[in-house]
């Protein structure tokens, strides 16, 4: 039985799920600038309660962006630590595709026994700060399968409401309140959701089984901003 680690610490939710013999393990926590703090205990805890020893992992999936450049590089970092250390591969997905992931989980699969699945677009945003956010557009068919329709991408408030406009998804799901104005029209199609790992884990599951890993010498980080910007933000932070 393939046993497979999920970390997801890209928003303000940190989270880790583990697939193995035994079942499925996951913790997940809200709470911001702590990803420090949780993140190695929850993974020892997964580890410990699914009965299982590091080097019996066989792969990691792992949250690569766009979202928070600190959280990004917590998780980052133990998953470099991990892969590096055991010498596995890595599963990496998107922040905005898990994001998608568990809207379907938590949302429309919980829907479906009252209502048949129908085709949806969804807009995941996440707040980027500096007056600009970062965007997907993803589908979900009614057979719940999830694909993106364009690139992830970093926009201004202003091209972000346009594409929005231009799009037209049946939900915007994320942080994008300041996005998502009263005068917008459009709040009532918002749902405030962060990614978890459980979500992350299928998606890392089924991409392993078909042979979609690769070395984590090879996973770069997507900030969608250069880290110009992200040193640019620390030094007013620390002014």
């Amino acid at each position: 039985m393939t046993s497979i680690l999920a970390i997801e610490t890209s928003t303000e939710a940190c989270s880790v799920a583990l697939h193995c013999m035994s079942g499925t393990v996951s913790r997940y926590a809200e709470e911001p600038r702590s990803h420090t703090q949780l993140l190695m205990p929850m993974i020892e805890s997964v580890l410990s309660e699914a009965g299982i020893k590091p080097t019996e992992l066989d792969a990691i999936g792992v949250a690569i962006g766009p979202g928070s450049f600190t959280g990004l590089r917590i998780g980052f970092a133990a998953t470099q630590g991990l892969a590096f250390g055991l010498d596995i591969p890595v599963i990496p997905v998107s922040s905005l595709q898990i994001m998608v992931a568990t809207y379907r989980r938590k949302i429309v699969q919980s829907q479906s026994s009252i209502h048949p699945l129908e085709p949806i677009r969804i807009m995941p945003i996440l707040d980027a700060r500096m007056g600009e956010f970062n965007c997907g557009c993803y589908s979900i068919d009614d057979q719940g399968m999830i694909a993106s329709e364009f690139n992830d991408r970093l926009l201004t408030t202003t091209d972000a409401k346009h594409w929005v406009k231009e799009l037209s998804p049946n939900v915007i799901i994320g942080d994008g309140e300041a996005l998502v104005s009263p005068d917008s029209g459009w709040q009532g199609m918002l749902t405030s959701i962060y990614p978890d790992a459980k979500d992350l884990l299928g998606m890392a599951i089924a991409r392993y089984d078909i042979g979609q890993t690769v070395p984590i010498s090879r996973v770069d980080l997507v900030y969608l901003r250069g880290a110009d910007a992200w040193q640019k933000r620390k030094r007013i932070r620390d002014a």
